[in-house]
């Protein structure tokens, strides 16, 4: 018989008997087949037989040599070994306690087997709730640019002041050491990594992304009951040492971890939003949209943190701050004494959070780390109630979806036009802002059509990829704002347009002269194949400014380009404002106008004007 105990509060079973007796009336097909089954071997649901295979690319997870495509014969290869090798249901624990829930009988066939190494491991972790963590975007890191998602294992003491001892389950690509960027992203893409399961303490990650990489967290609690939180950790130990190819957009973090919650609640289906792409934060909604998130909380970065002490200060004390940075004898200074008690506590605290931002990236600098255990000593000896909310933003599951429909009219130099586009992912300069970092563009898989009045079609761009990432200076920090483009597009040249290939790339500064806006220059490179040119090959050096101003429903974009062609006299200029205006949470409008220039010695300057007006739909 079973017995069904706690050993140190988790529950497990325990397999006492050792009589054998089979029956063969199970139904072993139907079994293989159903949901729970296929969830544990990571097989879709949405497959026939002559197409299923499992997403593991490790023979280890399976038993029988052809299990990763035919669930019947892995499931019969289970059956077999439990009954024959005590290790395997510690091995599987979670398959053991699926065939014991179906086949009753079975326990009366398995051989007891001695599980405490998996019995610690639950032990330690003593989980109470599951947690659904999404890492915001970070433009400057190739792996991380659309976010990450990972979950935390929670006790039931904990709460949300009070999870550094939480542990965390990550899925990430195995990259080796010094992997170039390029390489990186061609495996990426490709599946060339391997991927895997890590377990890590949760101060571990909040240390890597709040504070490395600056970016906010959200938490979001899970609905899982006790039994759901228990099949999810017995296979989450059927996983560990097992290997998946890992791709950016599809087999990537989130949908490992979709993949373990429909382990958990078995007929949520959630794998199946994603036939071709899973970004982290679409996932999050379907897992909203499943209704499994219970509570969410907000986890600002340092940065934020900083930024939210900052805005309080006046120019003076901003000064006070910096000065104070540099030598603690400031606080003995009348510029500072003078100061009522509770701005002193404010400059303090935060020339002490400065300086905590300034040490993660210096490797713990000992002047900087000797004046902020002076200032952290003042503040001790002088305590204030620093009442300091930061402000909860919208949370990024709330934010417009990331694939976009559009259909525009316009008009340029050949006449009236109607536009299709399509784009893959994400955001751009000026979307709709709510639960999205200002100052960012991603693009990928950006695709236009023309249809001129003439009943001419003409694709107008195809673009692979845009990225622009605009960090503002100031005194306090200095980033490098950037941009990179890769695309197939229509370009004037020669009094016609001609379908080019070119790839740009850009490095500048960027600054705040009003809140809610940016003005940015950066010098370009280009890189254009164009058969119209004198040289098919072609280097254009250039400059690219802009300013952005964002308002609560609506942002205005205005920029000016401007390339010197190097291998001929072609030069080429551009001036162009959008205003975006939201409408709904799925959609909004946007007007854009574009006055170009291009010159040559082949011909006479040549102007070029266009106007749109655009729908946009995001899905």
């Amino acid at each position: 018989m079973n017995l069904i105990f706690r050993v140190l509060n988790v529950p497990f079973i325990i397999l006492l008997s050792l009589k054998v007796s089979a029956d063969n009336s199970v139904d072993t097909l139907a079994l293989s087949q159903t949901t729970e089954w296929r969830a544990l071997l990571h097989i879709s649901t949405e497959k026939n037989s002559s197409q299923i295979e499992s997403y593991v690319d490790d023979s280890k997870f399976f038993i029988a040599a052809d299990g990763y495509k035919n669930p019947q014969n892995e499931l019969l290869a289970t059956l077999n070994a439990l009954k024959t090798d005590s290790a395997i249901q510690c091995r599987y624990p979670a398959r053991t306690a699926f065939l014991l829930n179906n086949i009753p009988e079975l326990s009366n066939e398995v051989i007891s087997g001695d599980c405490t190494e998996y019995l610690n491991w639950r032990n330690r972790l003593n989980t109470k709730s599951v947690v659904l963590v999404f890492a915001s975007a970070q433009l400057n890191s190739p792996s991380s640019m659309y976010g990450h998602t990972f979950l935390r294992f929670d006790t039931e003491e904990v709460d949300n002041n009070s999870t550094y001892l939480s542990y965390a389950l990550n899925f990430g690509a195995t990259v080796p050491e010094n992997e170039n960027g390029f390489l990186y992203a061609a495996k990426g893409l490709t599946g060339g990594y391997p991927g895997s399961f890590a377990a890590n303490p949760y101060f571990e990650k909040i240390k890597e992304y709040s504070r490395l990489e600056n970016r906010d967290l959200w938490e979001y609690k899970l609905n899982l009951t006790d039994d759901e939180i228990d099949k999810m950790l017995s296979h989450i130990w059927e996983l560990q040492g097992i290997n998946f190819e890992y791709y950016f957009f599809d087999e990537n973090c989130s949908f490992r971890l979709l993949e373990l919650l429909d382990v958990a609640r078995p007929g949520l289906y959630l794998t199946n939003n994603f036939p071709v792409t899973a970004m982290p934060l679409d996932t999050i909604r379907v897992v909203d949209d499943a209704n499994l998130i219970a509570d969410k909380y907000y986890r600002p970065s340092i940065l934020t943190e900083l930024e939210a002490h900052l805005t309080l200060l006046s120019a003076k004390e901003r000064k006070l701050v910096l000065a104070l940075s540099e030598d603690i004898n400031v606080l003995l200074e009348t510029r500072f004494t003078n100061l009522p008690t509770e701005n002193q506590q404010l400059v303090v605290d935060s020339t002490y959070r400065y300086l905590r931002y300034k040490n993660t990236f210096n490797g713990r600098d000992v002047d900087i780390t000797r004046r902020s255990f002076e200032l952290l000593r003042y503040l001790n000896k002088n305590p204030t109630d620093l009442d300091i909310v930061i402000a909860t933003p919208t949370s990024p599951d709330q934010g417009h979806k990331t694939t976009m429909v559009s259909v525009s009219v316009g008009q340029d130099e050949k006449n009236n036009f109607a536009e299709f586009k399509y784009r893959g992912s994400y955001h751009d300069l000026i979307d709709p802002l709510d639960g999205y970092y200002d100052g960012m563009s991603l693009n990928m898989v950006n695709v236009s059509f023309r249809v001129y009045e003439n009943d001419d079609i003409k694709l107008d761009k195809a673009e692979l990829l845009n990225i622009i990432s605009l960090s503002e200076r100031n005194e306090f920090v200095s980033p490098w704002s950037w941009q990179a483009n890769i695309s197939v597009e229509q370009q004037w040249t020669s009094k016609e347009e001609v379908l080019v290939t070119q790839g740009t790339a850009g490095r500048g500064v960027s600054y705040r002269p009003l809140n809610n806006s940016y003005v940015f220059l950066m010098a370009t490179g280009r890189l254009e194949f164009n058969r119209k040119l004198e040289a098919y090959t072609n280097i254009a050096p250039g400059l690219h400014a802009g300013f952005i101003y964002y308002w609560p429903k609506t942002s205005f974009l205005l920029e000016a380009e401007h390339y010197q062609f190097l291998f001929d006299q072609t030069k080429r200029s551009r001036i162009s404002f959008q205003q975006n205006i939201q409408i709904s949470d799925s959609s909004s409008l946007r007007l854009s106008a574009g006055f170009h220039k291009v010159d040559s010695k082949i011909h006479d300057a040549k102007h070029f004007n266009e106007v749109k007006f655009e729908y946009r739909y995001y899905f």
